[in-house]
């Protein structure tokens, strides 16, 4: 299956996330200037700070979505390693599990 045309669209979310997490991060005076990205997305995540969370996670989903590609293995369920629907990754490309690993874990995964 054609997945390409979700790669740019991901790449992009990638590096608006990753500067708005930055910025939100300035604004809050959680960093400084010179803070790692990994280091801000687990500042991030525990900082109690609804927003900053959030955005943590969608950005280290949408991270492991455009490293799938560099893998050659973007839209295969990170657990059973089937395909994923099309439709579903249609709905958030960022999507790693397929339907069935999705109904099957979703109390241990996010």
């Amino acid at each position: 299956m054609n997945y390409k045309n979700f790669q740019y669209p991901l790449e992009t979310e990638y590096l608006s996330l990753a500067g708005q997490l930055k910025n939100e991060m300035l604004i809050n005076h959680l960093k400084n200037n010179t803070t790692d990205l990994n280091d801000l997305i687990v500042m991030a995540k525990s900082s109690f700070i609804p927003n900053l969370f959030d955005m943590a996670i969608r950005l280290e989903k949408v991270d492991a979505a455009v490293c799938s590609f560099k893998l050659g293995m973007y839209g295969l369920c990170a657990d059973c390693e089937e395909e994923i629907e099309y439709s579903d990754l249609e709905q958030d490309p960022a999507q790693p599990r397929c339907q069935s690993c999705r109904e099957h874990s979703r109390y241990h995964h996010v």
